[in-house]
Parts: C-alpha cells; structure tokens; sequence
C-alpha cells in the first residue's frame, strides 16, 4: 500500500469517526429532552389526581348542599301536613315528601360513587408521591450521564477534527480536493474492499482494475461511483 493509500485511508477511517460523533451530538440532546418530558409528565399526573380530587371534592360539597335543600323542604312539608284542610291537599303533600326522599336516596348514592372514585385517587396519589422521587431521581442520574456523554463527545470531535486538518497537511492537495468533492456527492470517499465488488456502489469491479488495486502499486478508484478503492484482504 503506498502512502497516498494510507494516508487517505487515515482520512477516511477520522471522516466515519467524526460522522459517527456527530450524529451523537445531535441524538443525545434529543435523549435528554426526553428524559425532561419523562420527568414533566411524572409532575403532570401527579397535578391531574389533585385537580381530580379536588373537583369530586367540590362535586361533593354541592350534593350535600342538594341534600341539604330536600331535608329542609322535607321539614316544610311536615309542617304544611298538620294544617291540611283537605285530603287532596294531604295526599299531594306527602307525594311530594315521598319524591323529595327518593331524590335524597338517589344523591346519596352518587355521594358513596364520588367517595369511591376519591378514595382510589387518593391511594393513587400516595404510591405515585412514594414513588415519584425515586423515579425523578434515576430520570435526574440519566440526564446527568447524557450531559457528560455530550461534552465527550464534543471534546473528542474537537480533538478529531483538529487531526483531521493536520492529516490533510500531510496528503497533496489535488487529492484532497477530490476527496473532499467525492465525500460530499456520496457521504463516504472511500471504498474498503476484499473482494472485486465495490462496497460503496455493490458494482462489480472490473477485472484489470482489480488486478491492479490487488498489486497496491497505485490509488485506483471505482469507475462505477468514482470512490477511492483500498484493498485489505480479510
């Protein structure tokens, strides 16, 4: 392998490290946010029991208050049966003292429902609030993991790249320039190949090129894709 082939090969081997921390850099921001959106909807659940609870407890209050309103005109009509005149008038009194104790009956029973619904709320409100700070705890740990992963990550792309440019001092600048116009048409520049297939395009290479790229006595490239081909056997 001479060493314009090595030293691309250098260039291509920093290029897929570089690539690959910079599509950490941008992924781990990403799993951070997560992780704060995790922890916001832990608070969230916790506030949507309490506004719950808070509106069967109001529910509640205005029930009694119903219940309240029947029982004190279950009282007048007690009073308004003792000075009845006629039987009519006794018989539709007591039709009505009648309806105002089913309607407490019934409210009553929605009360007992309300009381059910807030008790399971308040049971779920105690194991989230046992729970809560634990998990915001290990969701807390994971950001903090991430924001160091980041900064790595950002000290070793800086470090690479500072490399990068030192390398690229070192290899002629025609072949840089075809390198660096190869990389942005197709990602990679370079071919790695132990086989006559190219392993950027997946063309078969030709024979005589082949042969030569096998000798390493030149840079060749693919005459499919243009990429730069380094044979290394397995």
């Amino acid at each position: 392998m001479d060493s314009d082939t090595q030293l691309l090969l250098k260039l291509h081997q920093l290029d897929q490290e570089i690539d690959r921390l910079k599509k950490l850099k941008e992924k781990i921001p990403q799993e951070i946010q997560s992780l704060k959106k995790e922890e916001e909807n832990l608070i969230h659940r916790l506030e949507k029991i309490e506004t719950e609870l808070n509106r069967l407890q109001f529910l509640k209050r205005e029930k009694e208050l119903d219940i309240q309103t029947f029982e004190d005109r279950i009282l007048k009509f007690r009073d308004a049966l003792d000075k009845v005149r006629t039987n009519e008038e006794y018989k539709a009194l007591l039709r009505e003292k009648a309806q105002a104790e089913e309607s407490i009956m019934e409210i009553e029973d929605e009360i007992l429902v309300i009381m059910e619904d807030m008790e399971n709320l308040e049971k779920e409100k105690k194991n989230l609030n046992q729970n809560i700070e634990k998990e915001r705890k290990t969701i807390q740990k994971q950001i903090e993991e991430k924001e160091q992963k980041l900064q790595n990550v950002k000290e070793q792309l800086d470090q690479l790249v500072k490399e990068r440019e030192k390398l690229k001092k070192g290899i002629k600048q025609s072949l840089v320039s075809r390198y660096e116009m190869i990389k942005k048409k197709r990602e990679s520049a370079v071919a790695v190949v132990d086989s006559d297939t190219c392993t950027g395009c997946f063309l078969i290479i030709p024979p005589k090129v082949y042969s030569e790229l096998v000798k390493g006595e030149k840079l060749l490239a693919c005459p499919h894709c243009g990429r730069f081909l380094i044979y290394q056997p397995k």
